[in-house]
């Protein structure tokens, strides 16, 4: 049995908030949507897992956060909760699991990209997983959409890949979907990307319709090669295809663990934190790794891990940002 590991963080919100989580925990169960949202909205980074599902499990939590996502002032670093309770929101949103909830996070990521930001590429295609099976065909829908960025569209696609691979019985039709964007889409980034994405299903069968968009000039990337594309069908990054399946599926709920916790707050706060100390089993020539390869930028082949650290291949992350 591994070393316990305190969920609540009680010792985090005390060191870096206004609360005491021993206090506060006794009353949530009692309070209203509102009240729990501006609860999470002042702990800022630290908002844990119990939080979270109290808020979720509120018939109008739906209502509230829409209101707080309206409310331009929680996404500036420089309002009470450093701008957190977005990003807290849309993983609530996707633990609600309702139309409702999927409604809002597809206005949010649809209107918010720039805010968004890396949360796009790294988190958005396994918060629309985890809505299930029931909500492809309106993901589906959104992906036809030409007005929206082209990483949030692939956010989505991406998302249907996951799908499709966790419920087989829908593969077919989403690689048919996946088939019609590729020889519609007026965007050429976008469509090197679906390409990926019906490669990644590793069937033969696909490679005649990629190659006619090749041929066709539907994909306009030249970070996009059709050799590369006839890798990724033949499983040469099959362990990446893995990687990408085990992100996009993970559960929304794994936000508010202590270790991803405490992962932000390093990313975020070390510059003027340094004397933060975590309880996750992360040493000290780690973090400062995983910091470096959070910043810095490097030379590195697009079907490798982006240097970011998101996991997903480079060109299906911080290559297609720094050309836009």
């Amino acid at each position: 049995m591994g070393p316990y590991i305190d969920e609540d963080f009680a010792d985090l919100i005390k060191q870096e908030t206004e609360y005491e989580w021993d206090d506060l925990k006794k009353g949530l169960p009692g309070y209203p949507a509102a009240v729990l949202i501006e609860i999470m909205a002042e702990l800022g980074l630290y908002v844990n897992k119990q939080l979270a599902q109290e808020i979720a499990k509120r018939d109008d939590a739906v209502f509230y956060l829409r209101k707080l996502l309206q409310d331009g002032k929680h996404w500036r670093n420089n309002y009470y909760g450093d701008g957190w309770s977005p990003f807290h929101s849309i993983h609530i949103l996707a633990l609600i699991k309702n139309k409702e909830s999927f409604e809002l996070l597809l206005d949010i990521i649809r209107y918010h990209e720039d805010d968004l930001d890396d949360w796009v590429t790294e988190e958005v295609a396994s918060l629309l997983v985890a809505f299930g099976e029931d909500f492809i065909e309106p993901i589906k829908k959104f992906t036809m959409d030409e007005t929206l960025e082209t990483f949030v569209r692939s956010a989505a696609t991406s998302a249907l890949v996951a799908l499709g691979k966790k419920f087989p019985e829908h593969q077919n039709d989403i690689k048919l979907h996946l088939k019609t964007l590729l020889k519609s889409t007026q965007d050429g980034i976008f469509a090197g990307l679906v390409a990926d994405d019906l490669a990644s299903f590793h069937d033969p069968s696909v490679m005649p319709d990629i190659h006619r968009a090749f041929e066709d000039g539907m994909i306009d990337d030249p970070f996009v090669k059709e050799d590369d594309i006839e890798e990724v069908i033949n499983g040469v990054f099959s362990e990446m295809d893995k990687e990408d399946f085990k992100r996009n599926t993970k559960d929304p709920l794994d936000h508010f663990s202590r270790e991803n916790i405490e992962c932000l707050h390093l990313v975020k706060y070390e510059e003027e934190d340094d004397g933060f100390e975590g309880d996750s089993d992360i040493d000290n020539n780690f973090e400062a790794e995983v910091i470096s390869s959070l910043k810095k930028k490097e030379k590195i082949g697009r079907n490798e891990p982006c240097p970011c650290g998101s996991g997903k291949k480079y060109k299906k992350c911080c290559m297609g940002k720094e050309k836009s």
